[in-house]
């Protein structure tokens, strides 16, 4: 069990997505935690590895998202 002074908590984003909503991701030693929060919040950890093809893939649907905004105001 680890020592107390050895345990990293590091809350490495909040976006808040309006007034009532955010997702928060958090990191614990080799563990990752996101929080989705609102009126019932959804919390669920993952590997590190998971987090990265998460990371991944948001990157790739936001990309295409604002080609498709830039191409729709054509």
């Amino acid at each position: 069990m680890a020592k107390e002074q050895d345990i990293c908590i590091e809350r490495t984003t909040e976006i808040e997505i309006d007034k009532t909503a955010a997702v928060i991701v958090e990191q614990m030693d080799d563990e990752v935690t996101i929080a989705i929060v609102s009126v019932v919040g959804f919390q669920f950890q993952v590997t590190a590895g998971h987090a990265r093809e998460s990371s991944r893939s948001l990157a790739v649907a936001a990309e295409n998202a604002e080609k498709f905004r830039a191409s729709a105001k054509t």
